[in-house]
């Protein structure tokens, strides 16, 4: 996996590259194959932005998070790409002809409805 890390307005410590790598290798248990990242820092006075543009196989997902500390900025941004990662898994494995992890949830839902 190769994550590239730019810094606007501010420089970028090891403990924060650190964390950005450990948050970013969560995501691989949601891609089989290696992917691309690239998360930009920025700090504007008392705004801490951290966006996070993810490239898997055909599609580029993009979180723009917004805080007063950088770690809680990065944190949200990667809770939004790991949604859309769930999303992207799910429809590729309807897309095969296997169930979704939607439509697993439905039938759960459903069987507990009829009893």
């Amino acid at each position: 996996m190769e994550v590239d890390i730019t810094a606007r307005q501010m420089e970028i410590t090891p403990a924060l590259r650190d964390y950005v790598h450990s948050r970013i290798a969560k995501a691989e248990k949601y891609v089989n194959r290696s992917y691309g990242a690239r998360v930009v820092l920025e700090v504007n006075k008392l705004r801490h932005i951290a966006e996070i543009i993810l490239h898997v196989k055909g599609e580029q997902l993009t979180a723009k998070e917004e805080g007063a500390e950088m770690y809680a900025s990065i944190d949200g941004a990667m809770d939004k790409i790991e949604q859309q990662l769930r999303r992207y898994k799910g429809k590729n494995v309807h897309h095969k002809g296997g169930t979704s992890l939607a439509d697993e949830a439905a039938t759960i839902v459903g069987d507990e409805l009829t009893d």
